[in-house]
């Protein structure tokens, strides 16, 4: 190939990733790195949690300052961490707002490092270090106290390294510095800061820095319209410490390993393990035990009085546990067990306890378990579900008996009960759901309007009505009385969770999958929203109740698919889904065809009205009949089937929270969605138009515009990938994609180039999309009395303003309270039209009257909280799964699309499954790299970040030159395609365990492997 300009040496190849990633050294500033170390330990929590500690203890946190803060609580002698206020101290501070409260997030790279949101929507909060954190776990509402600015932190990208604090030994062995402080970054590089915030906010800033008020600048310039200076929450961060812990929300149950420490160990253990000594244990660890001054720590062999169980999750400390308290066997010989993981749970967590002591619950290991089931019961435990996988479907004998009794109350008065309801069942009504479905929770139906009705609705001033429309949702709450144990246990869950293999189940399977699932062919009590519909899909009015229905047949997406694809279409062929008569299949077609017509309609009116959707890609699994492994993966496909349903669905949920609202504007429990961080929504805005994605971050509504513009599709549409996204990640696409990138893309094909276009468009989309999901907060229940004043009650993404969730009471209990409240509206406006038999009714499946807006606030964090636990436990599953499929079936080379650019790796996304993973340097064959910092003005990428790769000569031993060598390649930022090969990594305990016992080799074999992403060398045969 003739030598281009910026060629690399003979004999090696230059790979650029760009991007505008903000971990970079400063700004204008290049690296160079010899790619020679070993490949960095990123899981390694043990390390970097007593190298964390080590610092705490040494010296005070970089955002500690005892003299600053207000001292409503003295420290005790000897104390670790500081005492939390009183409630009476909390309840005032947030009244006054001199507390936040809020979710915290640890994150589980650097479990030094947690955050929660501000309520302005910002920025987050960033909370430094083990001591502020202050005992508080994942997911835990925590009460923060904001530091004085002085301590604020200056985001690293835009510090020079000339103000960058000096680490200590142990900080640079573990490659880990502190912040920058704002007061620190003033006074050497406070020209900076002028020219990105301007000169008269900066002043502002620095005569207040004992405050940790906002900043704020009134005495604006003439000029300074013309300048556009950056915001000041995106070059500084509040800090912030944990004051109280309001809702201790984590289970405070862990998965880990336990280890002792011997005294005769040699120095290096400790940094090795990340645990301390014998002698430490008793004075770092436990309660701070004074010594006499002559005692010594050295102990015999085997004398250890304390064990450390080792969290696999990173965001959690380390649990003490007393030998006492250890298996029998264990204490024997505990280097038996060293592959055996156990289940504990924190039980104690004193102020003057750097770790908290824990019991062992129980052993994961089992002599039938294999790897997918251990590491499943992993997964849940992680989730909040302490009973693991032998506990899915096992509830308590209390649960189960109210179960019972409430199926034999509901059968001996069934006649009285359908009468009390509106009798739907002579209506086509049908259920859409996925084909391995079991728990049906709901169901529609639509006819058109008599002429009565519709002169009837004119009347009472609602033409152009044609059509009525039923959302029919499984009666759960009739069944699932206030306060039985049947309730209680539901409350505790919270959430049915969906594995790959199995689902974890809110109600005890007779419920969710006999007497409550709508099932085609039975009477079914159900509580229904009917609408009046017009032609154009406008709801008119709407009518809530409890009904009786029988659905005439199980439809699954596919089925309703056909009926949508082809509504002309023979229906005598084999495989149509059966129907109950008097209906027929052509009835239930000619109602999806219409069912259809109109969601498409509502759907368009919906994202023209600022709607915004983003769909990231979603893996499903094929699973082998016999052993439930895994045999092939491809990502999940959207249909109309799926948007019909889902355009009622969310009718019914917005409906029903209006009348909620209207009703109930104390109780009524609904859900919001807040607008996204808007520091994070900028810099993914900038680091997407760095490489030519422009998006308008103004609204929800401008995001989807701008998504729909670079998909080239109607914003009415809306952006979804591509249904053949399967086939292009295909590997003779792989190969093509190379062969287009390395030689004359004039002699390939045109429709392969016409592939390859269409993937890299499909790659920018989806990295698009992943780089906004990432900025958007989660959507999230409360109780309409309990939000704060300066909050509102919107669904940004949804673009409503009022919205709950009401549509699956079987899976969800957010929907059986909010069942329970309309059922109590109901009731009230039974009594007003003197109807007391039907008020009695409602009210006995009513909210109580007792409940308050503060336990109801409680109850909505406990669902958002196991929510999310349920949808994190989903992804580990999926992961769990691809990476067992890798294992099983051997190096793959997928097709991914590069998401950001590190100074020693950078991460993409897998096109086939949605997975994303970093690929390290230092796995690669380079002989150097050099970063180039993306350029910014006033704080905005200008000019995208390089990351250049120098391959070693692919030169053989011999000196012959291979058939195949490296060839020139340049990868223009976030998005572009590139090829890795993804393999496994076995865990080290199993290559150790090679040479020991037989016993720690089973052990060892059902440890899981560590996904291994590396890149492809591209080659080119015309390089020679």
């Amino acid at each position: 190939m003739p030598p281009v300009r910026g060629q690399p040496p003979s004999g090696a190849s230059r790979y650029i990733l760009q991007s505008s990633h903000c971990s970079y050294p400063s700004p204008m500033s290049t690296q160079k790195t010899k790619c020679n170390n070993k490949p960095r330990r990123y899981g390694r929590a043990a390390l970097r949690h007593a190298k964390i500690i080590a610092q705490t203890l040494s010296a005070p946190t970089p955002i500690c300052n005892p003299e600053s803060r207000p001292k409503f609580r003295e420290k005790k002698q000897n104390a670790t961490y500081q005492p939390y206020w009183s409630e009476e101290q909390l309840k005032a501070g947030v009244e006054n707002g001199t507390v936040i409260s809020g979710h915290i997030r640890i994150n589980p790279k650097n479990f030094g490092d947690s955050y929660i949101k501000h309520p302005s929507g910002d920025a987050d909060i960033y909370i430094c270090g083990l001591l502020s954190r202050n005992r508080a776990l994942p997911n835990d509402i925590v009460a923060v106290q904001v530091d004085p600015k002085k301590d604020w932190r200056v985001f690293d990208t835009y510090v020079s390294d000339s103000v960058t604090p000096e680490t200590s030994e142990d900080n640079a062995k573990n490659k880990r510095q502190k912040y920058v402080r704002l007061e620190d970054f003033l006074t050497r590089q406070r020209h900076d800061l002028e020219q990105l915030l301007g000169i008269d906010m900066v002043r502002s800033i620095a005569a207040d820095l004992e405050s940790s008020a906002d900043p704020s600048c009134t005495d604006i310039p003439g000029d300074k319209s013309v300048i556009n200076y950056a915001h000041w929450w995106s070059i500084l961060q509040r800090t912030a410490h944990v004051v109280g812990i309001l809702h201790p929300l984590h289970s405070r149950a862990c998965i880990g390993y336990l280890k002792v420490q011997n005294s005769h160990s040699n120095a290096n253990d400790k940094e090795r393990n990340g645990q301390p000594k014998a002698g430490e244990a008793e004075a770092d660890i436990s309660l701070h035990t004074p010594k006499p001054k002559n005692a010594t720590t050295s102990r015999p062999p085997n004398s250890w009085l304390y064990a450390t169980l080792m969290p696999a999750d990173s965001r959690l400390p380390r649990l003490v546990i007393p030998r006492d308290k250890c298996p029998e066997a264990f204490q024997r010989h505990p280097e038996d067990y060293k592959y055996v993981r156990y289940v504990a749970r924190i039980v104690q967590w004193s102020e003057s306890s750097i770790f908290p002591k824990g019991e062992l619950l129980r052993s994961l290991s089992t002599e039938n378990s294999n790897l997918i089931d251990e590491e499943t019961d992993r997964i849940l435990i992680g989730a909040g579900f302490i009973d693991g996988i032998e506990g899915v479907n096992n509830f308590p004998d209390s649960v189960t008996a109210t179960a019972q009794e409430a199926i034999a109350d509901v059968l001996r008065n069934w006649d009285a009960e359908l009468s009390r309801r509106r009798d739907l069942r002579n209506y086509c009504v049908f259920t859409i759901d996925p084909s391995t479905a079991r728990d049906l929770d709901d169901a529609l139906h639509i006819r058109t309007l008599e002429t009565e009705e519709i002169e009837s609705l004119v009347r009472d001033g609602h033409p152009n009505a044609k059509y009525e429309v039923g959302v029919h949702i499984a009666d759960v709450s009739y069944f699932v009385r206030p306060d039985s144990a049947l309730d209680v246990e539901a409350s505790r869950r919270a959430t049915t969770i969906y594995l790959v293999q199995l689902c974890v189940p809110m109600l005890p399977r007779m419920l969710c999958e006999e007497l409550c699932s709508l099932n085609a062919g039975e009477d079914k009590l159900a509580f229904s929203t009917l609408f009046n519909v017009s032609e154009d899909g406008e709801i008119l009015t709407s009518w809530f109740g409890r009904t009786v229905i029988r659905s005439c047949s199980k439809l699954s997406y596919e089925d309703a698919q056909v009926f949508i694809d082809e509504p002309d279409a023979d229906l005598t062929s084999e495989g149509s889904p059966t129907v109950e008569k008097p209906h027929t299949l052509e009835s239930v077609r000619e109602s999806i065809v219409k069912l259809n017509e109109l969601a498409v309609m509502r759907r368009k009116r919906r994202f023209l009205g600022g709607a915004l959707r983003l769909d990231q890609v979603r893996p499903t699994f094929a699973l082998d009949d016999e052993k439930r492994l895994p045999i092939g993966v491809s990502p999940v496909i959207y249909k109309s089937s799926n948007s019909l349903v889902e355009e009622w669905m969310l009718a019914a949920n917005e409906a029903v929270a209006r009348h909620l609202a209207a009703n109930l504007p104390k109780t009524a429990f609904l859900r919001r969605h807040a607008p996204p961080s808007l520091k994070q929504l900028e810099d993914a805005s900038a680091n997407l138009g760095s490489v030519g994605i422009k998006v308008d971050t103004d609204t929800a509504g401008s995001i989807q515009a701008s998504i729909c513009q670079e998909a080239g599709v109607d914003i009415d549409t809306g952006y979804r990938y591509s249904k053949n996204l399967t086939s292009l990640c295909a590997d003779d696409l792989v190969d093509k994609l190379e062969s287009v990138e390395l030689s004359d893309p004039s002699s390939s094909h045109p429709s392969d180039m016409n592939r390859t276009r269409e993937l890299e468009r499909e790659a920018r989309l989806l990295v698009a999309v992943s780089m906004l999901t990432k900025s958007m907060n989660l959507a999230e229940y409360f109780c309409l009395g309990e939000l704060p004043k300066d909050s509102n009650t919107l669904h940004y993404a949804l673009n409503m303003q009022l919205y709950t969730h009401f549509t699956s009471p079987i899976r969800r209990y957010a929907d059986i309270i909010v069942h329970r409240e309309l059922a109590s509206i109901l009731a009230d406006s039974a009594l007003k039209t003197h109807n007391d038999t039907v008020a009695t009714w409602y009210a006995e499946t009513g909210l109580p009257k007792e409940m308050s807006t503060k336990a109801l606030q409680s109850q909505a964090e406990v669902c958002n909280s196991k929510k999310l636990s349920g949808r994190l436990a989903g992804e580990e599953s999926a992961e769990l799964f691809y990476t067992i499929f890798v294992k099983e079936s051997g190096p793959l080379t997928e097709v991914c699309a590069v998401t950001a650019v590190l100074d020693r790796s950078f991460d993409v996304l897998l096109l086939s499954c949605g997975l994303t993973r970093r690929v390290y340097l230092n796995d690669l064959d380079l002989k150097t790299s050099e970063i180039i910092s993306p350029r910014r003005v006033a704080g905005r990428v200008q000019e995208v970040g390089k990351l250049c790769l120098l391959w070693n000569s692919n030169f053989t031993e011999d000196g012959k030159s291979p058939d195949k060598i490296s060839g020139d390649i340049v990868v223009n930022g976030a998005g572009n395609v590139v090829q890795c090969l993804v393999s496994v990594r076995e865990p080290e305990a199993k290559n150790s365990a090679e040479n020991g016992t037989e016993e720690q080799f089973e052990h060892s074999e059902k440890l899981l492997p560590k996904l291994r992403v590396t890149l492809i060398r591209p080659t080119c045969a015309k390089c020679q």
